[in-house]
């Protein structure tokens, strides 16, 4: 037998390359965060550590950490949990845990959890300890514990939109901040929703006119639209538009909630043109075609083929009347609040308008994930950035106070780390209708999904 037989043979032998998953249709939903809530799963796992030890009834609560809305919604299902198993719950109001202890022997409770809560890196946790209140007759005067039961609780669970929103209630604070004394900027995360694949834009804006901001993600497919639960509102597949003569590797592309009426401008760089949406009864409308991609509500632009960024030519204003003639260079990321604009390029740096008549300032050490967006409600848009790392270990959001210079040459206002992944997209949103913005950061996760990870202010 030949070689060139054999050859032939063996390679007729070989299994056939698996072929490529087509993407999901229009009517698949993308995948949500747990069905059960992040309080009622804490709840459970603490109540199953507690009945592991066997106490007496009735078992005192105490809890610490958080806004006294987190501890009442989370003290409310515990106490539910721990009646069903019949150790007849009483929650405490002591000004300390310590204090708590003495508290509960007054009430004749048998046992006591001190429970600590808090939302720390995407996650809702319950720290602290149960043990016996009993006290040895022996004693006299020193309350001594039993020896058991006694036990360590350390809980946590994924948050949820719901837990966090709970988690950043703003407490009043006296005196109320003087504009010399702003108030401190602090982030809680928790994940809002997830993709089925990674993110190729971000959007933000009112779409069904209830002075709530819903969020709008575009894969390389399809477009998803998502409440401030993260619950998903409507979902459209892109694939029924031309294929694009250049589409790019990895997702791209651009998306804008443009207003008067509200309506959602979608272009991913897999096909040939993009598309206006309009939100009806749960559903996405395509209504027109688009030509220039929506870079924002007021700005057009157009990508560079095959790679992921856009070209350096930019019009502003609904008709394009206005052009931007001094951008550097090819930039990855568009973002404008108040009439700032920010241009990140492929490099990490950057070009920040104040206006759009005044030359621009150069910015370095930008990630990808870069927005303009009013967080503290006062007028003036901060800059939010990630890290310019190409794989971060963590990934790093930092916001800073944006003036007439370079933003990131004072200390950030906020920095903390992400959940795994790379950070390309960031947006700003109004989900309860105030005037502090959330933040939404577009995840592409390890195992080739997306995730939408939502940070919300809470109280200092």
């Amino acid at each position: 037998m030949s070689r060139a037989l054999a050859a032939a043979l063996l390679l007729a032998a070989l299994p056939a390359p698996a072929a490529q998953t087509p993407p999901p249709p229009a009517t698949q939903a993308a995948p949500s965060t747990p069905a059960t809530p992040a309080l009622e799963r804490l709840a459970q796992a603490v109540a199953t550590d507690v009945r592991a030890m066997k106490p007496e009834p009735p078992v005192a609560l105490h809890l610490s950490g958080g806004t006294p809305e987190l501890r009442r919604a989370f003290g409310t299902l515990l106490t539910s949990r721990l009646a069903s198993a019949g150790l007849a719950p009483v929650v405490l109001e002591a000004p300390s845990p310590e204090a708590a202890e003495a508290l509960a022997r007054e009430q004749d409770a048998r046992a006591l959890v001190r429970l600590s809560l808090s939302v720390e890196a995407g996650e809702l946790r319950a720290r602290g300890d149960a043990f016996s209140t009993w006290v040895n007759f022996w004693s006299g005067r020193t309350a001594t514990r039993a020896p058991s039961p006694a036990a360590a609780i350390v809980q946590a669970v994924e948050a949820d939109a719901a837990a966090l929103a709970l988690a950043a209630v703003e407490t009043p604070r006296t005196p109320t901040p003087t504009p010399e004394e702003p108030r401190p900027l602090r982030l809680l995360g928790a994940v809002l929703a997830r993709l089925p694949s990674p993110p190729a834009a971000l959007a933000a804006g009112d779409l069904d006119g209830d002075g709530k901001d819903e969020v709008a993600a575009l894969t390389a497919h399809s477009v998803h639209v998502f409440a401030a639960d993260g619950s998903l509102i409507a979902e459209r597949s892109l694939d029924m538009l031309p294929p694009g003569p250049a589409p790019t590797r990895e997702p791209f592309g651009a998306l804008a909630i443009l207003s008067g009426p509200p309506r959602l401008a979608a272009w991913s760089t897999r096909f040939a043109h993009g598309e206006v949406l309009t939100l009806e009864n749960g559903a996405l409308r395509g209504v027109s075609r688009l030509e220039a991609v929506p870079l924002g509500p007021d700005a057009r632009g157009s990508f560079v083929p095959g790679q992921t960024a856009f070209a350096p030519e930019v019009k502003l204003g609904n008709n394009g009347e206005q052009r931007l003639a001094s951008v550097a260079a090819r930039f990855t990321t568009f973002s404008s609040a108040n009439s700032r604009l920010l241009f990140v390029h492929p490099d990490g740096s950057a070009s920040f308008f104040a206006r759009p008549s005044v030359a621009a300032v150069p910015i370095s050490g930008l990630g990808a994930g870069s927005a303009l967006g009013d967080l503290d409600g006062d007028g003036t848009p901060e800059l939010l950035t990630t890290s310019p790392e190409l794989q971060p270990s963590p990934d790093v959001l930092r916001v800073f106070k944006t003036n007439g210079s370079d933003p990131t040459a004072h200390e950030p206002l906020w920095q903390g780390p992400l959940p795994a992944g790379r950070a390309l997209y960031v947006v700003t949103a109004n989900l309860d209708g105030d005037k502090r913005r959330e933040v939404v950061v577009g995840l592409t996760k390890p195992d080739g999904t997306g995730e939408l990870f939502l940070l919300r202010q809470g109280a200092p």
